[in-house]
């Protein structure tokens, strides 16, 4: 698993590597929804996937999965279990610890599948 380092800012990019390709994420907080979104853009700057709402313990490109779209997953991971909330990503979550956003590559990805056919 790789950590993606999260800003305490409303709005911004991060690059990360994975599988040897870099990827864009952008992140921003919607403040109407009290959520947190995602974009992927490829190295160049070209979306992949947009306005993924990033919700805890759920792999967050699932729903989005086609052609195209890199092999690996991003889940955000409750780190903080003590909290009494943990359904839902507050603004701060990821930077006062209590959430982590991980990205699993695509031969952890394989791996875990091929347990689950065992």
């Amino acid at each position: 698993m790789i950590a993606i380092t999260m800003f305490d800012a409303n709005d911004f990019v991060t690059s990360v590597v994975v599988d040897k390709q870099t990827y864009k994420l952008h992140f921003g907080w919607n403040s109407n929804a009290e959520q947190w979104n995602m974009d992927v853009r490829n190295a160049d700057n070209s979306d992949i996937v947009r306005g993924v709402a990033v919700v805890p313990n759920f792999p967050l490109l699932h729903q989005g999965r086609r052609n195209g779209l890199p092999s690996f997953e991003i889940m955000a991971v409750v780190v903080n279990t003590a909290s009494a909330d943990n359904q839902k990503i507050g603004r701060k979550d990821f930077v006062d610890g209590k959430f982590s956003l991980v990205i699993v590559p695509r031969s952890e990805v394989n791996a875990i599948k091929a347990a689950a056919l065992e």
